[in-house]
């Protein structure tokens, strides 16, 4: 099975939207975001980043037969004093095709993009504790963890705790 990683087109736009809908439908404990709320939005976060090509802020795709099946964003802190830095956010691969390394994948190619951007030293990842799939995952890539938020979501008075972790570009290894 071939699958492509790449970062997404401006005119995938929508197919960006289709496939983090989905995620959020499919797997709510996961996000901080949900789908009810983003549903109704004319545009969700990522959007505008993928249409303008934004070099700092972009989502990194996983296609099979040209058709979206994992996503993994990128953002850049703003702020002078942190923008040495940056997030791996919305991480998502299509049930259908997970087990296939295609979600290590997904990092590294985010990772390397995003280590290409001028200044760029470290780069966060955060995972919700029960997604032990995900935390392995990115342990593997050299991922290790500095914090914990315990209670971080609340969904129906279930708590789900938070697990920070971080990656150093001198530290990276492809």
């Amino acid at each position: 099975m071939y699958i492509q990683i790449r970062k997404l087109l401006p005119s995938e736009s929508k197919s960006y939207r289709e496939i983090r809908l989905q995620c959020l439908k499919h797997y709510p404990e996961y996000f901080t975001t949900n789908y009810q709320d983003e549903k109704t939005k004319e545009k969700l976060f990522f959007q505008p980043y993928i249409e303008q090509s934004h070099k700092n802020n972009f989502v990194i795709g996983a296609f099979h037969n040209n058709s979206l099946i994992g996503i993994s964003g990128f953002k850049r802190h703003e702020r002078k004093k942190v923008n040495h830095a940056g997030s791996i956010i919305q991480v998502y691969v299509n049930p259908k095709f997970q087990g296939k390394n295609i979600g290590t994948d997904l990092i590294k190619y985010t990772l390397d993009e995003a280590f290409k951007i001028d200044g760029i030293e470290q780069v966060e990842i955060g995972v919700i504790a029960i997604n032990e799939k995900a935390e392995k995952l990115y342990k593997n890539i050299g991922f290790e963890m500095f914090g914990l938020h315990k209670n971080f979501l609340k969904i129906e008075n279930v708590y789900y705790d938070h697990k920070m972790m971080m990656i150093f570009k001198n530290n990276y290894i492809k």
